[in-house]
């Protein structure tokens, strides 16, 4: 190897400073490879870590985004937003849930839902929105009953309904919710071609925020839940499945728990519900409350009572636990303890309220 150089170097001097300075070039290309080696290994090792943090944090990431700069909790659902959404009112609007009227629209997008009976033990919901929102499609829309207007009263939601029982109807007169009844405003409603009535009346977020600007309602104003970071998940006591069986044929409920996103996600049967535009049903928190209830007249409607205080089932975090609520006036928002007084700390995102009577069966 060494023969050319010598040919061209009759100095030995010359040639050992050649091979000198070979050398030590060699020398620094191996000690750059070893520490670029290692540099990169390094990454790679953070990188790991960084998502094995990111997929056991007491924060995931779905749960629990990053928090923008200056934002806080919103009001309704103790998501992270700008300060000038966390108190907007909300709208209440009522969703139909017979068969014929799955699948619904808009409703993976509320930050909190009622279930509950109506006539003949099928059950109906009442979505609550914060009006901030951007959804194009909900529904179909229903009728009100007496009880989802005292959960709209104690937040100071706009309730969205079509027409509703006699007692709904003069409730929601006598105490001053802000009705948007579809009956008196056709304009903020629409009747879908591809479904048979009743079971084809929306409203979208764009209508119900022009009804809401020109009732010049700009600001909620209802007592607020204490919402927290998601917890570690606790896989030895998580509660798997959540079984709610209504009496009624194809109105059994079930919420199945998800360690990897620290939620539970709602079927019905042994398929999970989809929306209209197939996105999954996914609750952060669910309260079974426990509430008497008796026929009231031929129709077979129900009266719930509401006020007063009760049992409740608190499941979050993987975790059910016994519970109660109190109202102690139709106007109060509805309080949930555990069973030793302290108040619930609700995970941000969506809650469901499944409430239910006593001698309903729940299973978890």
């Amino acid at each position: 190897m060494l023969e050319p150089i010598k040919r061209n170097f009759n100095n030995k001097t010359e040639l050992r400073k050649i091979i000198i300075l070979f050398s030590a070039f060699l020398f620094l290309a191996i000690c750059f490879f070893i520490a670029w080696y290692f540099y990169r290994a390094g990454q790679h090792r953070e990188l790991d870590n960084n998502f094995f943090a990111s997929s056991t944090s007491e924060q995931p990431a779905a749960a629990n985004p990053v928090q923008c700069i200056g934002c806080v909790r919103r009001a309704l659902d103790g998501v992270y937003v700008q300060p000038e959404a966390a108190n907007l009112p909300p709208v209440a609007v009522m969703i139909d849930n017979h068969p014929d009227a799955r699948p619904q629209s808009g409703i993976d997008q509320a930050g909190l839902v009622y279930e509950a009976e109506v006539e003949g033990f099928y059950t109906r919901l009442m979505a609550v929105f914060a009006s901030s929102s951007t959804i194009p499609k909900i529904g179909p829309v229903r009728s009100a009953r007496p009880y989802f207007a005292d959960w709209a009263q104690e937040l100071n939601a706009v309730y969205a309904h079509c027409g509703g029982s006699p007692e709904a109807l003069v409730n929601i007169e006598q105490k001053e919710i802000v009705d948007l009844n579809q009956f008196y405003n056709g304009a903020i409603f629409w009747r879908s071609a591809d479904r048979s009535a009743p079971h084809n009346i929306y409203l979208s977020s764009d209508n119900f925020n022009k009804f809401l600007a020109d009732k010049n309602i700009s600001a909620g104003n209802f007592s607020f839940w204490q919402f927290k970071n998601d917890s570690p998940i606790n896989n030895s006591s998580s509660s798997g499945e959540i079984l709610i069986n209504y009496q009624a044929p194809d109105f059994q409920v079930k919420w199945i728990y998800q360690p990897s996103g620290n939620n539970y996600i709602r079927y019905y049967g042994a398929q999970p519900e989809l929306t209209a535009d197939n996105k999954l049903i996914i609750a952060k928190n669910i309260i079974i409350q426990t509430v008497p209830a008796t026929v009231v007249d031929s129709d077979l409607r129900l009266q719930m009572d509401d006020v007063g205080s009760g049992a409740s089932t608190i499941c979050l975090d993987g975790v059910c636990q016994p519970g109660n609520w109190t109202k102690p006036d139709v106007a109060t928002r509805t309080k949930f303890s555990y069973a030793n007084g302290e108040d619930v700390r609700f995970n941000a995102g969506p809650t469901w309220i499944e409430v239910v009577r006593p001698e309903i069966k729940i299973e978890y």
